[in-house]
């Protein structure tokens, strides 16, 4: 429809804007769902954007976008109000060789908004939750590091380094995605683990529990271990009502058609991504509608949408 604007309009609009047929998009089911387990924006009402180890009450989702209240994620709804808990998963430490930053493990415990244990450490700053490894017990004493040696060392489990302190082989947990404090984390998941393959310069490969490898710079923390609970996939809860108490919601597979996608398919892994920066924020979505006479090519002079008079098409 919009195919069909004069082309003096469009010379004279201003702003960029990228329009993409609809057969370009991704392939349906190619990206997991947002969980929407908890209402993001209640959790900052309640802690004002601070940090903080006690327990609290956030609003449930259920599985609905916060703003529509449209369902997105069909099985996600219902259960027994649990707490929420605040985990913090990134790890600082000093960059002296012989300087570490010290927490003791005051408790272990299960948290049910996720599957990994959590562990309550107290150090000089403070409480925190951080995920606790397989091994990991009350009493025990961790120590950060964001010192890198010349040579890899072998690290002690439960510890933090940077990716370019540990050998080969090593298995961590905990990754950032970048070195700093905003990125995203990798390997979260109860029993999960991934590996240090080899170190290219400045960038440490590291293979992720499903085989693909990134490239990570050398200072992002990561945690040494594998992560705790590692039979939650499989345990069995004996009942739907079981699941359903857990905040599972069924789903009939009466009517799901089993067809070429039930079977296994053997792919090639994909090269190696590099991870040097954080992507751009995509431009803000600007939403318009028009009128048959207004998108219509006989009427190419007709009054148009002010927005659309500032906008810039870009027809890829």
């Amino acid at each position: 429809m919009l195919g069909k604007l004069d082309r003096a309009v469009i010379s004279i609009l201003k702003h960029p804007v990228c329009l993409t047929s609809v057969r370009f998009f991704p392939a349906r089911g190619t990206k997991p769902k947002p969980r929407l387990l908890w209402d993001e924006r209640h959790l900052q009402e309640l802690t004002n954007g601070e940090y903080t180890h006690q327990p609290l009450r956030v609003r449930r989702l259920g599985g609905r976008d916060p703003d529509t209240g449209r369902k997105v994620n069909q099985h996600i709804g219902g259960g027994v109000k649990f707490d929420y808990f605040m985990v913090d998963f990134h790890r600082r430490g000093p960059n002296s060789p012989n300087e570490t930053y010290d927490e003791r493990v005051l408790e272990v415990r299960r948290d049910p908004n996720r599957s990994a244990h959590i562990a309550l450490v107290a150090g000089e700053n403070g409480k925190r939750w951080i995920l606790a490894t397989e091994n990991m017990f009350a009493g025990q004493v961790i120590k950060t590091s964001g010192f890198i040696p010349p040579n890899p060392i072998v690290g002690v489990e439960g510890n933090a380094y940077p990716l370019g302190a540990l050998s080969v082989g090593t298995l961590i947990n905990s990754i950032e995605r970048y070195p700093n404090e905003d990125s995203d984390v990798f390997v979260i998941a109860a029993g999960a683990a991934a590996e240090v393959v080899r170190h290219q310069g400045n960038f440490v490969v590291v293979r992720l529990p499903h085989k693909h490898e990134f490239s990570l710079h050398q200072t992002c923390m990561a945690t040494v271990g594998r992560l705790s609970h590692a039979e939650f996939h499989d345990k069995i809860f004996g009942s739907a009502n079981m699941h359903r108490r857990f905040g599972y919601k069924m789903s009939s597979g009466l009517y799901h058609k089993k067809d070429g996608y039930c079977g296994r398919k053997i792919r090639p892994l994909p090269p190696v991504r590099v991870l040097e920066k954080p992507d751009e924020a995509p431009p803000p979505n600007q939403k318009f509608s028009l009128s048959k006479r207004q998108s219509s090519a006989l009427f190419g002079t007709a009054a148009t949408h002010p927005l659309v008079t500032q906008t810039q098409f870009r027809f890829d």
